[in-house]
C-alpha cells in the first residue's frame, strides 16, 4: 500500500532526484502541492510531463 502520509515542506530533497541541481523554494512548493512522487527541477518536470502523457495514450486513457 502506498505511504498516504503527507510530506512536508521540509521533508524534501533539496535536489532533482533526475540531474540533481538544487530546488528552489518555488519548486519544491509545487512538489507538494502537485502531490508529485519524485521531486523534479521545473526543466526536468518539463521533459517528463510529454512522456507519461504518451505513456497514457499508449495504456488507452485520454490523457486528460
Amino acid at each position: 500500500m502506498p505511504d498516504l502520509e503527507e510530506r512536508s515542506f521540509e521533508a524534501l530533497p533539496d535536489h532533482c532526484e533526475n540531474c540533481g541541481t538544487a530546488l528552489t523554494e518555488k519548486e519544491r512548493q509545487r512538489i507538494l502541492d502537485e502531490g508529485a512522487a519524485v521531486a523534479l527541477c521545473t526543466t526536468c518536470a518539463a521533459e517528463a510531463a510529454p512522456v507519461l502523457d504518451q505513456e497514457a495514450e499508449d495504456a488507452g486513457g485520454a490523457g486528460y
